[in-house]
């Protein structure tokens, strides 16, 4: 959907022809793409085939019917259009322009732009899929607070993967301790997803949101790599629901492969998070170490030249992957 609301953000053309059509209180019907299928809907109003002019698309929203552009936003196709959808699909809106809307959407591959009369919102729909766009104000203090949100949750995240650390030094890393890291991780990770939409919706406006969310890089490649190091060993890949976060602790520790009870279960890493922190060393050096120790704790009692005769390994990336094992002794 994020594709589909770059095309009407601030600064776009469509943008420009929908805010007129907002003050002006017409309404519109405005559908993007789905040809040659959609035509198939249409009955009455009559081909243009000129260039997209926001100017026009404003003048023609005054007349009740549908207009038809091209999936480049290049043309405009057609006016006045009485649609009618052929395929059969449910629609959940009241107003008649919006289950038109939705029912278009569900049914042709085109993204369908509703702007009520009365009310001035605009609504669109792709697919199965809705969004209403908001004002520029609302969007930017939404955002704002995103970005607040996320330099807490980083933070917090940041401190629980610390304190794992420290705890893996000592071989005490309990289960409970582990979910707390996951659950911290994925908040930071859909706070900056939900970020991501608010950037592609202010378009050019959302340059500096966007200037903001680079101080906080995406936690979810060292978030997969803490999930493979506790893992159950016959636990499945990662497979959360969209409001994970929301589960109870016992959700996931089953989710990780193990008991509903197992809280206060002791852990020891497999050593994927500690390996991917080694300069350039490759994936499959990493499984070949992993599968030769099985855990970092193994792994950390090696010498350098019991590292070294792992496969694909070598003095020079012994001696790393040995520091990285030893944080405590130095360089």
């Amino acid at each position: 959907m994020f594709k589909q609301i770059a095309k009407v953000a601030p600064g776009t053309r469509l943008r420009e022809a929908i805010d007129r059509i907002i003050r002006a209180r017409t309404g519109a019907l405005i559908v993007v793409g789905g040809e040659p299928e959609i035509d198939e809907d249409c009955q009455g109003g009559f081909r243009l085939d000129v260039p997209f002019h926001p100017a026009l698309v404003y003048e023609l929203a005054k007349m009740d019917g549908a207009i038809l552009l091209d999936r480049t936003l290049s043309r405009i196709r057609m006016a006045n259009v009485e649609m009618v959808p052929r395929l059969p699909s449910s629609t959940s809106e009241t107003g008649i322009r919006h289950r038109t809307a939705e029912r278009l959407a569900k049914t042709r591959d085109a993204l369908v732009v509703a702007i009520s009369e009365r009310r001035g919102t605009v609504s669109l729909y792709f697919r199965g899929e809705r969004f209403v766009l908001h004002d520029l104000s609302y969007i930017l203090s939404k955002a704002q607070g995103a970005v607040n949100s996320l330099s807490r949750y980083d933070r917090l995240f940041r401190g629980a993967v610390r304190r794992l650390a420290e705890a893996e030094l000592f071989g005490g890393v309990m289960l409970e301790n582990v979910v707390d890291v996951l659950r911290r991780g994925l908040v930071a990770h859909e706070i900056r997803q939900e970020l991501e939409g608010y950037i592609i919706e202010l378009g050019k406006d959302g340059h500096l949101i966007d200037l903001q969310m680079e101080e906080f890089p995406d936690v979810m490649r060292e978030w997969h790599w803490i999930w493979q190091d506790y893992q159950a060993e016959d636990g499945a890949p990662v497979a959360l629901a969209e409001d994970a976060t929301t589960l109870s602790d016992e959700d996931w520790y089953q989710a990780l492969g193990y008991a509903r009870g197992d809280g206060e279960r002791l852990l020891v890493p497999r050593g994927y998070r500690v390996l991917h922190q080694v300069p350039r060393l490759p994936d499959a050096v990493i499984q070949q170490l992993i599968k030769r120790y099985r855990d970092a704790r193994a792994m950390g009692a090696a010498s350098i030249a019991d590292l070294d005769n792992v496969e694909g390994v070598g003095p020079q990336r012994a001696a790393l992957i040995y520091r990285a094992l030893h944080p405590s002794e130095g360089n």
